[in-house]
């Protein structure tokens, strides 16, 4: 089984880009445990797997991944979940892999960063391990999301570092508090790869450095205006006012209002938040509605994706799809695509048009989600 995970996830990663160091504090660890790890790229199930050998560890993965390659995965003994939804039978199956003297890895994040920073961490996880009354080990990786942004299907040599660290001792985790245990794995897996370049004095000469970006920064600074970001290059250009940005070697932007990607990020976050907080806030996209049956996806037609004060609904082929404001405290989405899933299934909407209108509405969901939580 480890021998199928190194060559499947393993290998592929850290054989010829990646390089990896600081898992060696592993082989001082004694099963049966829970991993919980920041998630940036897929490079970071590699490592684990390879960190951890000769142990085998069971993943928590979303159910939309187990299905790609269904005969593999299951092979790996993998434990799929539906993202951001409760499911009382995986904490049995997590309970029944620890009872085995296996550990369990999870990623609280739920899904992979968006700039390189964290995602919400809820305390379901916290909650799960005083709960289990197990163990706890955290793994930060840096380097993680250089190596393979999410908006990109490209590589980079990147060296990967991980830290892990005996987050809740045996000892301690009948004593200690889920807030507590939230804290600290809250604390153990902060990270900004973007600093981390440049402390490091990495630099990625990529001819394609930027490409994809212009689907997660997508309102200009200069203008305001959204979804007319080009990308080209290693240069980001406003396609209304002309605004061109430039990144270099490091990481870092030159040539506009901001020098960091999650600068420019959060003040999008910030231009979001405020339009949800009006009484009259709607988005509305086009989309072609897909839905997982099986292996594969099946087309479902034309779609209309609308998101208010009520929530998000999803309207296609004769049906309505609706999810309560709150519902989601975040989205698993990519540039083309967003992800919804149902009671009896999962579907996926590739939009149409705009790009940058996937992570319009995931900061729209999360800003919607923290003024409810703030409201309370």
């Amino acid at each position: 089984m480890m021998g199928a995970a190194i060559a499947f996830y393993g290998k592929p990663t850290f054989a010829k880009k990646a390089k990896l160091s600081g898992g060696e504090a592993f082989k001082y660890l004694k099963p049966p445990y829970i991993v919980v790890a920041n998630h940036a790229s897929f490079a970071d199930v590699g490592g684990l797997i390879m960190s951890m050998y000769p142990t085998c560890a069971s993943f928590v993965i979303s159910v939309t991944q187990m299905m790609q390659w269904p005969s593999g995965i299951k092979y790996m003994g993998m434990l799929p979940k539906k993202q951001f939804t409760v499911d009382t039978s995986l904490v049995r199956d997590i309970k029944y892999v620890l009872g085995k003297g296996r550990p369990v890895v999870i990623y609280p994040e739920a899904k992979l960063s968006v700039v390189g920073t964290p995602n919400i961490i809820k305390p379901a996880v916290a909650k799960l391990v005083k709960l289990l009354k197990v163990p706890l080990v955290t793994v930060r990786f840096n380097g993680n999301y250089l190596y393979s942004p999410r908006w990109t299907k490209l590589t980079r040599k990147v060296p990967v570092r991980m830290d892990v660290k005996l987050a809740v001792s045996p000892e301690e985790v009948d004593t200690i508090t889920a807030a507590e245990i939230h804290n600290r794995i809250v604390s153990d897996l902060a990270y900004d790869d973007y600093a981390y370049q440049k402390e490091n004095g990495i630099e990625i000469d990529d001819p394609h450095l930027v490409e994809g970006l212009e689907g997660i920064l997508y309102k200009c600074p200069e203008c305001g205006e959204e979804f007319a970001m080009t990308a080209h290059g290693n240069e980001l250009r406003c396609g209304k006012c002309g605004m061109t940005v430039r990144q270099n070697k490091l990481g870092e932007l030159e040539g506009g209002k901001f020098d960091k990607v999650t600068d420019w990020y959060d003040w999008q976050a910030k231009c979001v938040a405020e339009e949800v907080s009006t009484a009259d806030y709607r988005f509305e996209g086009q989309f072609r509605a897909e839905k997982l049956v099986k292996k594969k996806y099946i087309d479902m037609g034309a779609a209309t994706l609308t998101h208010d004060g009520q929530g998000i609904t999803a309207t296609f082929a004769g049906e309505s799809i609706h999810y309560n404001a709150g519902a989601f405290y975040t989205l698993s989405f990519n540039n083309d695509y967003v992800y919804l899933p149902t009671a009896d299934a999962v579907y996926r909407f590739r939009r149409l048009a705009n790009v940058g209108c996937t992570t319009k509405l995931n900061l729209a969901v999360e800003q919607q989600t923290l003024l409810i939580e703030r409201s309370k």
